[in-house]
């Protein structure tokens, strides 16, 4: 019996086995099933795009573009700025059929009056067909200003917003220069990356863009069943604005030097251009920096190319206090009042044609020694040849050795790309010629840019401390500096105040006695040099066809007895017939540029006794708001700073002009005025 019981139950055991196995198989195969099912659906399934279409929320990243910083002006003037701009889009599928057909009329003149381009007829026509396809994002219009957008969302269907009326409005910021393209090559520009254009970075735009540019935000949106846009804010991301720019740059000088460049030069159809660069003595920081190219279709002078960083060549006499420096420094010469012999003007040896100066010398004298201060006046090349063979001639690296010191032969840092190297000849190349010491004493056989020469001459002024040139003082945001800049020496002195000073006393005598007269009864006295030099022709040589191409130079600092300022101008001929000596138009531009400058700078004016107002500055939101007629009210504007006070502005529909800097102290209409849309607001700031 207990047998039989046994056997019983461990029959039923087996069975409850089975079962659970054939469970476990089951569901084995199960899993295989829907593992392979999910595989199959996420590598291989291709949904009916219809049914996927119509049950997949779309959804889209929107971009919240950074403001780009502003380029500011040494006293804050803007000299590059971003306002914004509108590109309107329509939702076509939100408004109800009776909506849309009854205002449909009303909409299309309206858009063809507000924002052009196309008949009324012609965006019936586009607002139809935007219908008809369901169209989500139907663009009618961009770059549209603040007073356009207004207008627009008090057209019928728009007026309703966003969700009721589909209308949908992305801001863009564009780029505005207040000063036009003065000083557009140093100011410089970003081109888009997809314009094919090289050098698209140009000047301080440029190398600081990614300061400027700041960090763009984005966040994204869905649409729900009921076709409302509902935005993510988990996933939203605040863009953070550029800094701002804080440049040495002068406006008043910059328009000073543009315009006296541009006069002297906008005649002469043999100039190609030129360009003026004017630096402070003690700092190196440029005040103004012009460059003038004619364009080659127009004829018109404008800002193409920047000459004063970008083009090198042989810089002709202007080199000459190269070599001065060097036989004074070095104890070769002694005093100005020294003599060399004449020699008739001919250097033996070197095959050189006589020197006119020196045969003019002699014979209206009758002497056969000249001094270092006549020969530098007339800018004699004998005398120049002569020290550097005499002293150097048997050590000819010592005389480059020397002008590498002098930071001749090699590059600086510079706020803006593009600076171009110098070139020195090398006594250890196979291409050396003895000729090339003779050369480079009279500035030939080298390369230099205008701002390298400048850099030189700044120096002398400044008792022999060589300042590297710069152009940025300080980084900001919101007006508070987050980087400094500002002067830096370039390795301590190139020469004793000694030396310095009788350079300072040899290009005096230029100007007063020898090759720049004209700049001879300026309002301050002005120490510089003149230099002239044939530009070498693809042939090699310096002429084609009897006609030359020159580059004419005038370099020096002013007041020559206490300087503040140095300056650069020079100019480039086309292939011609005539001279273009920098004691005539160069030395012109700059005899310009320092009378007015002396009739503005406070160095040269009375003094004074220092007494201002401020004018209440406070934080606080301006109330629009509208009269019972429907026009709007003047908000209180004063104590704003200007951008406040213009986005203000321009939020109520209106225009805004103004003068002055600083915060807003006056504004015509007064407080509680009331005026119409489009008016005009002047406000001026102190």
């Amino acid at each position: 019996m207990m047998a039989t019981e046994e056997k019983t139950k461990a029959k039923k055991t087996d069975a409850v086995g089975i079962i659970l196995y054939a469970i476990y198989l089951l569901m084995l195969v199960a899993s295989i099933g829907l593992i392979g099912r999910i595989i199959y659906i996420q590598a291989f399934f291709k949904p009916d795009p219809e049914i996927e279409r119509v049950l997949t929320p779309s959804s889209r990243e929107v971009k919240i573009e950074a403001k780009r910083g502003n380029i500011l002006a040494r006293d804050g003037r803007l000299l590059a700025t971003s306002y914004p701009e509108y590109t309107v889009f329509l939702d076509c599928t939100v408004q109800k059929d009776s909506v849309w057909e009854n205002n449909l009329t009303d909409l299309s003149n309206g858009l063809s009056r507000i924002i052009g381009g196309k008949s009324a007829s012609q965006y019936r026509s586009l607002l139809a067909n935007g219908r008809k396809k369901a169209s989500r994002y139907l663009k009618l219009g961009e770059g549209l200003d603040m007073y356009a957008l207004k207008e627009l969302r008090e057209l019928p269907i728009l007026r309703s917003g966003k969700n009721r009326g589909g209308l949908i409005v992305e801001t863009n910021n564009k780029r505005h220069y207040p000063y036009g393209t003065m000083g557009r090559r140093t100011i410089g520009f970003v081109r888009e990356k997809d314009s094919g254009v090289q050098n698209s970075h140009i000047g301080l735009e440029g190398k600081f863009d990614t300061i400027l540019s700041g960090e763009d935000g984005r966040f994204w949106t869905t649409r729900t069943d009921f076709g409302q846009v509902q935005r993510f804010d988990s996933a939203y991301v605040k863009a953070n604005d550029g800094g701002d720019i804080r440049t040495t740059l002068d406006v008043n000088y910059q328009i000073i030097a543009h315009n006296a460049l541009k006069s002297n030069i906008e005649n002469e159809k043999d100039l190609e251009g030129g360009c003026v660069v004017l630096m402070d003595v003690k700092t190196g920081a440029i005040r103004a920096m012009v460059n003038l190219l004619r364009d080659s279709k127009t004829g018109q002078l404008e800002e193409i190319s920047n000459l004063a960083i970008g083009r090198k060549g042989e810089p002709g006499s202007v080199f000459k206090s190269s070599c001065l420096m060097m036989m004074l420094e070095n104890g070769h010469l002694h005093s100005l009042d020294e003599t060399i012999p004449t020699n008739r003007g001919v250097l033996a040896g070197y095959g050189y044609a006589p020197d006119v100066h020196i045969t003019d010398f002699e014979r209206q004298t009758g002497r056969k020694q000249i001094p270092i201060i006549d020969g530098f006046k007339v800018s004699s090349n004998y005398m120049f040849r002569y020290l550097a063979v005499k002293h150097y001639g048997k050590r000819p690296q010592e005389y480059f050795d020397n002008l590498y010191s002098y930071k001749l032969g090699t590059p600086f840092e510079f706020d803006i790309e593009g600076l171009a190297s110098p070139t020195l000849p090398n006594p250890k190349s196979k291409h050396w010629s003895k000729t090339d010491l003779t050369g480079a004493a009279t500035g030939y056989a080298v390369d230099e840019t205008p701002l390298q020469i400048l850099c030189f001459y700044n120096a002398i002024a400044g008792g022999g401390r060589m300042m590297r040139p710069y152009l940025v003082e300080d980084i900001e945001s919101d007006g508070v500096v987050t980087e400094e800049r500002g002067p830096v020496v370039l390795d301590g002195k190139i020469c004793s105040k000694a030396t310095a000073d009788t350079l300072t006393r040899a290009l005096k005598a230029v100007t007063e006695e020898g090759t720049a007269k004209r700049l001879k009864g300026a309002k301050c006295t002005v120490a510089g040099k003149t230099g002239t030099a044939r530009v070498a022709l693809g042939s090699g040589g310096y002429t084609k066809d009897g006609k030359k191409k020159q580059q004419g130079t005038f370099v020096g600092f002013f007041p020559a007895e206490d300087p503040q300022y140095s300056i650069i101008c020079t100019v480039y001929s086309y292939l011609s017939n005539k001279d273009f000596y920098g004691g005539t138009i160069p030395a012109a531009t700059v005899r310009s540029i320092v009378d007015n400058i002396c009739d503005i700078d406070p160095y040269w004016q009375p003094q004074i006794e220092k007494k201002a107002e401020l004018v209440p500055m406070e934080s606080r939101l301006v109330e629009l708001s509208g009269t019972d007629a429907g026009k709007l009210k003047m908000p209180n504007l004063k104590g704003l700073s200007l951008s406040d006070a213009v986005h203000t502005i321009e939020n109520m529909g209106l225009n805004c002009t103004y003068e002055g800097m600083g915060h807003v102290s006056e504004q015509i209409p007064e407080k509680g005025t009331a005026v119409d849309k489009g008016s005009n607001v002047n406000i001026i700031l102190k």
